[in-house]
């Protein structure tokens, strides 16, 4: 594989009158240049496009470009966008610590000086440590630019003598992955800006010998650099992404920010090597309905997608069953005898008392107050009938899709109170100060909207699950 020769250290011997060199003997002076090597680019070189689901299609193609032409990560022909300018060099046992200016010239408070005729070893690398370099870890943040430089690593080695000018080549030990990121139908969501994109099922640290950087230790995840901000255009939304990785054969889960709701793709098992950049296209559809482990869901210009019938139901206007808030089964009047209702807190998804998680699986969870709140808002409302069912309707004022809401009302010692006049549903949300109360929603009309923590744990209450 073709290297980068990344700069030109030039060793020249000279000699001092300067007594104190004398004893020591010729100073190792240095000087850098950068010179721009790279492979051809080979348009043929397309890999196979990748289907990835189906009701939230995605798609993901990769591509080989051109090997690193230059230093990244400022990939400019000089040393001007470094922030870190310090540089290993190690003879010996001894690491001398060196620092590159704009220009490309090196100095160092501590040089190294010549005692010898004969040949010296010399191993380089950046970015400088004051140890052998034996382990290396790119940034689990890689937003900023110094995270980036930190990520990046350098290295080369040759051997030197007095007598001659020498050039050391370094290379980069990483890979460089830029991802571009297409959305489309962002009109299902909130806000149609990718404000976000990570990386997962990735190693971030490697073993270091002899300058070959091995990929060691567990998983982990990498927020990547945005280079392309995010734009829109016919509800489809672009933005473009980077990120250094150690070089590995790993299969990794990408996950994107729009607008409040993530997206998550699945890439096979593909390669990232030592020096080269990588393109990945990942593509995204956002559907406006479909299903999640058998139920139906609606988008409505949330965060969440909503389902479309109550727990219990089985079309958008049965009422479906009433439940306790943490409850596990079906109303049943009397809490057990463990008061365990009023010791709950937030009830989280895998607490083991979230009826929808329960019972529909996947990552289907009860609602928090907020997402209520957001639904409310989101939607115009009109209380309508539907198949004799009284209830609200919503109509999305972000895609015009809609969603029906029936008035069940609410459960009281085995008496069905208040059906066909308010919608009465659990939250995932508890009281802070009182431990028979919890978040619930009511709404009754247009006006007579609210979701606050108010509901009385023991109350039978109807259940409108949500999914991420």
């Amino acid at each position: 594989m073709a290297f980068i020769a990344l700069f030109a250290m030039t060793f020249a011997a000279c000699s001092s009158s300067d007594d104190a060199q004398k004893e020591q003997g010729t100073q190792l002076k240095l000087s850098a240049g950068i010179t721009a090597q790279k492979e051809p680019y080979n348009i043929g070189e397309w890999g196979t496009e990748i289907q990835i689901g189906d009701v939230e299609a995605a798609i993901a193609k990769e591509f080989k470009i051109d090997t690193v032409a230059t230093r990244t990560p400022s990939d400019d022909s000089d040393w001007a966008g470094m922030t870190d300018r310090s540089i290993a060099v190690k003879i010996g046992n001894t690491i001398y610590k060196y620092s590159v200016d704009a220009s490309g010239n090196l100095t160092s408070n501590t040089p190294y000086y010549f005692t010898t005729t004969s040949n010296v070893a010399v191993s380089s690398w950046y970015p400088y440590t004051s140890t052998a370099l034996s382990s290396f870890s790119v940034q689990s943040d890689q937003t900023s630019y110094a995270n980036r430089e930190k990520s990046d690593l350098l290295y080369g080695t040759t051997t030197v003598n007095q007598g001659s000018a020498n050039v050391i080549s370094y290379s980069h030990k990483v890979a460089k992955l830029i991802v571009s990121v297409k959305v489309n139908n962002t009109q299902h969501i909130a806000n149609g800006t990718i404000s976000k994109l990570t990386m997962s099922g990735i190693k971030l640290s490697g073993t270091v010998s002899n300058g070959t950087l091995t990929a060691s230790g567990s998983n982990g995840t990498i927020t990547l650099h945005n280079t392309i901000a995010s734009s829109t255009s016919n509800n489809n939304s672009t933005a473009t992404y980077e990120a250094y990785l150690i070089p590995q054969t790993t299969t990794s889960t990408f996950v994107v920010s729009v607008g409040g709701t993530n997206l998550s793709i699945a890439v096979p098992s593909k390669t990232f090597a030592a020096g080269k950049i990588q393109t990945l296209e990942l593509i995204y559809n956002v559907a406006g309905s479909g299903t999640e482990n058998g139920h139906a869901w609606v988008r409505v210009g949330t965060a969440v997608k909503w389902a479309v019938t109550n727990v219990g139901a089985n079309n958008d206007y049965n009422y479906g069953n009433h439940y306790q808030w943490g409850a596990k089964d079906v109303y049943a009047n009397t809490y057990p005898t463990d008061n365990y209702y009023k010791e709950l807190t937030n009830i989280t998804p895998t607490s083991g008392y979230d009826i929808a998680r329960n019972l529909w699986g996947s990552t289907w969870r009860l609602p928090t107050i907020t997402e209520y709140n957001e639904l409310y808002n989101k939607c115009t409302w009109t209380r309508t009938t539907k198949s004799g069912v009284r209830g609200m309707q919503g109509t999305s004022k972000i895609n015009g899709n809609t969603i029906f809401i029936p008035q069940a009302g609410y459960l009281i010692n085995n008496i069905h109170r208040e059906k066909d006049v308010t919608c009465e549903y659990w939250t995932s949300i508890a009281s802070t100060s009182k431990n028979d109360k919890a978040g619930s929603l009511r709404f009754e009309s247009v006006e007579n909207y609210s979701c606050t923590i108010d509901g009385t744990r023991w109350l039978g209450k109807s259940v409108r699950p949500v999914c991420d």
